[in-house]
């Protein structure tokens, strides 16, 4: 089965599409930083539901630009699966450009939104690992532990610990 023009066509709008949507994502991703900076828990909470509605919408348009991809494996020159630029490398110079620019400009958003959740994340592990020597600071008396009723060490980190089960 070849791939005819409505096929690059719609290839070319699906990429085109996923870019938008890392755009808003990447937005969102900002905006979730800035709630964590500034402690806006209920903002927070509104944009994580708002991020899973958009990785949805991403991962749907990604299924159907993967159906549409199948064509290019019906016929396997070496037998291997081939990769995106190998599969484009086989339509004709203006369907190539289009879809090789549309396909560039989603690595480079989903890259940027990489480098914002890597630097979200840093900044969390930051803020805990701070916590974490004030309140070894603070407590020096917790500083060998926590152990369990068997008698096993466990973690220290900020869970939820019941005291005292009858009052």
């Amino acid at each position: 089965m070849k791939a005819d023009i409505q096929d690059n066509e719609r290839n070319l709008a699906i990429l085109q599409q996923e870019a938008e949507l890392l755009g808003e994502i990447t937005a969102i991703q900002e905006s979730i930083r800035a709630a964590v900076i500034n402690r806006e828990w209920t903002d927070f909470e509104a944009l994580l539901g708002s991020l899973k509605t958009y990785s949805d919408q991403f991962d749907a348009l990604e299924a159907e630009r993967t159906a549409l991809f199948a064509c290019f494996h019906a016929e396997p020159r070496d037998g291997t699966e081939a990769g995106f630029y190998a599969l484009v490398s086989r339509l004709p110079e203006p369907d190539r450009s289009g879809l090789t620019g549309a396909y560039r400009n989603i690595k480079l958003r989903a890259l940027r939104v990489r480098m914002a959740n890597d630097s979200l994340m840093t900044y969390l592990n930051e803020a805990r690992a701070t916590v974490d020597i004030f309140l070894k600071a603070a407590f020096p008396d917790r500083k060998t532990g926590v152990y369990s009723r068997q008698g096993t060490q466990i973690s220290a980190d900020m869970r939820s610990m019941v005291l005292n089960q009858s009052f």
